[in-house]
């Protein structure tokens, strides 16, 4: 399906002229047109002229777990519009750190914590998203702002990258001063890359490197960056904890680091795995990164081997090294 032109007039009508009951996040507003559900953002004309349209004009380029543009809106006045499928239950932002979305009606499930095996599912979700853009778009595509909220949950809580195609918008992004902000509420640094800090290398690795991220969020339930606990503490970057926590042989360690809202539902063995996944993926050294083929493999196997809706319980002692050698190999 083509992208549609809309007129203003249409997604007032569709959002109630953008009424705040209707309203997801921030500038973007939940509206129905044509009987269909619909994400409707507000951003600025010259965002729109970045969007990488010819991705969303050709067929081949749409895959199950990328959130689809539909849409968009060019006015004269400062506002303009983009349309975008629409997720029933909001970003994993929200359900894992307890975002806006939270509280309002767009959350369609009355429990607020994801189960084990839905974590897993996101994470093979996410991975299949970049194994498609990285090793099958040709040529590949670096998305640059992987992060827990551009990855959005419908209805059966299948995840969706969004944000797909708007590479081009994350640059400016990136280049203002309160991006490298030392606020250790400031997210989004902990999820670049040391060689996109550094020397502003793009590649598929950078996308690598801040999926593991948001791997270590599911897990953990933690923020990238969290705030020290005493005054006189630096902040913790997941991507650095994780290599404490998997060097240490106590595997405690990983248990207590573990979200708590999952309580002993999950499969200790399978946290293990996808831990050494994730420290796989935040290696200083780009080459060392699993690809999104090999990272999709092996979460297959973890997907098939957990059976939906089955209650685990940790095992007292585990007698598995936390670090698999060579994990990613």
């Amino acid at each position: 399906m083509l992208v549609e032109s809309h007129t203003v007039e249409e997604l007032r009508r569709a959002t109630e002229d953008f009424n705040p009951s209707n309203q997801i996040e921030g500038a973007v507003y939940h509206g129905r047109l044509s009987g269909k559900n619909l994400a409707i953002k507000r951003t600025q004309p010259e965002i729109i002229a970045k969007v990488e349209m010819q991705f969303f004009q050709n067929a081949t380029y749409h895959h199950p777990n990328i959130i689809r543009l539909l849409g968009t809106c060019l006015t004269d006045g400062p506002h303009s519009f983009l349309v975008f499928e629409y997720a029933k239950n909001g970003s994993l932002k929200d359900w894992l750190h307890g975002g806006l979305a939270m509280k309002n009606q767009f959350i369609a499930s009355c429990y607020c914590f994801l189960t084990w095996s839905q974590r897993l599912r996101i994470c093979l979700d996410v991975a299949m998203a970049l194994q498609y853009m990285h090793q099958i778009m040709n040529p590949s595509y670096v998305h640059r702002n992987i992060k827990s909220r551009n990855i959005f949950l419908d209805e059966e809580f299948n995840a969706k990258l969004g944000n797909f195609g708007m590479a081009k918008c994350v640059e400016d992004d990136t280049e203002s001063p309160q991006f490298y902000s030392t606020n250790p509420a400031t997210w989004s640094l902990g999820y670049l890359a040391p060689e996109y800090i550094h020397e502003r290398v793009i590649s598929p690795s950078v996308d690598i490197f801040a999926y593991g991220v948001v791997l270590l969020e599911i897990l953990s339930g933690q923020t990238p960056i969290n705030r020290p606990k005493k005054k006189d503490e630096g902040s913790v970057w997941l991507s650095e904890k994780i290599k404490f926590i998997l060097q240490s042989d106590n595997a405690d360690e990983l248990r207590d680091w573990m979200d708590s809202a999952l309580g002993e539902n999950y499969s200790f063995d399978a946290a293990v795995t996808v831990a050494n996944i994730a420290r796989a993926c935040v290696e200083e050294d780009p080459e060392m990164r699993p690809s999104a083929g090999e990272i999709v493999e092996k979460l297959s196997r973890l997907v098939e081997e957990s059976p939906e809706g089955e209650h685990f319980s940790i095992c007292e002692s585990s007698s598995k090294p936390l670090v698999k050698a060579g994990a990613m190999k």
